[in-house]
């Protein structure tokens, strides 16, 4: 069996909206997720969004 790390991430929230686009020290949220979650290199990482800002910001980090 294939181990998966899925990362839900939605613009939707209502205490911090845009949550996964805050930046932090240059990078938005979802991106430092993103590289700790592929830096553990346990298993393919996936960021399961319906966001498209999201996923324009992930496919460019890499």
């Amino acid at each position: 069996m294939k181990n998966l790390i899925i990362i839900p991430s939605r613009l939707e929230s209502t205490r911090l909206p845009a949550k996964p686009l805050a930046d932090i020290n240059g990078d938005p949220m979802i991106v430092h997720v993103y590289k700790r979650a592929v830096e553990a290199n346990i298993a393919d990482v996936i960021v399961a969004t319906g966001n498209i800002e999201i996923k324009k910001v992930i496919e460019n980090a890499g």
